[in-house]
């Protein structure tokens, strides 16, 4: 693990500890917005709320719109803590121009390098660390936050998975979403201001596909398929 990647882990972590310790009524309104009043410990079980949680966090520091001013919470914890250096401020700028978006692997290398397409914007990002690559085949889909930290490209953790099945429905209804937001919120809005005005698209599909299996076509990937 990188410098910048060794900073970014400890300012999300010192973030939520922030959060939970100033905010915590925040905390509650953010879990029913993002689980649209579900309970998710009721639909879904092992890997797959191990996921939610993880998810919801970093949906919460790096995307929820905190105070009127639209702010992150990333931003906020940044101007309340003094002791900052530049390098870990350089960090949390690098952290507030992220967003999440649909990936699919286009490739995998003999060595375990990944070649990911993002499906939304159109571009390619290698990834190299084994540790995130293990596993992933070709043509696998998800959506993931990615950093550029330490001249590479990192995940931030987060993953919602899909199977190859559902490309198309998944990017229907993303697709959808956006047609409204640049209708109804932001006209001339790109898909990159959607995504990172409403990362949390990705839990709203995720979620649909396990509460309505029929609309998940083939299903969830089988280790995400809840309980």
């Amino acid at each position: 693990m990188g410098r910048e990647e060794q900073i970014k882990s400890k300012i999300f972590q010192a973030a939520i500890n922030y959060v939970r310790e100033n905010h915590p009524e925040a905390i509650d309104s953010a879990y029913t917005y993002f689980w649209d009043e579900q309970q998710p410990d009721e639909v879904m079980g092992g890997v797959a709320l191990e996921l939610g949680f993880i998810n919801f966090e970093d949906w919460l520091i790096f995307d929820r719109k905190a105070n009127e001013k639209g702010e992150s919470f990333l931003t906020i914890y940044g101007q309340y803590e003094k002791d900052l250096s530049p390098e870990e401020l350089l960090v949390i700028e690098k952290m507030n121009g992220s967003i999440l978006s649909l990936y699919e692997v286009a490739s995998v290398a003999r060595d375990k390098r990944v070649l990911l397409k993002d499906l939304l914007l159109g571009e390619e990002v290698p990834l190299r660390d084994k540790s995130l690559t293990k596993g992933l085949k070709k043509g696998d889909l998800f959506a993931t936050r990615v950093l550029h930290l330490d001249d590479n490209h990192v995940m931030s953790g987060c993953v919602y998975p899909y199977s190859s099945a559902q490309k198309k429905q998944v990017l229907r209804k993303i697709e959808k979403q956006f047609s409204r937001y640049v209708r109804n919120v932001k006209p001339g809005g790109t898909m990159r201001d959607y995504l990172k005005d409403y990362g949390d698209v990705f839990n709203i599909v995720w979620m649909s596909f396990i509460l309505d299996p029929q609309d998940a076509g083939e299903g969830m990937p089988p280790e995400y398929a809840g309980q």
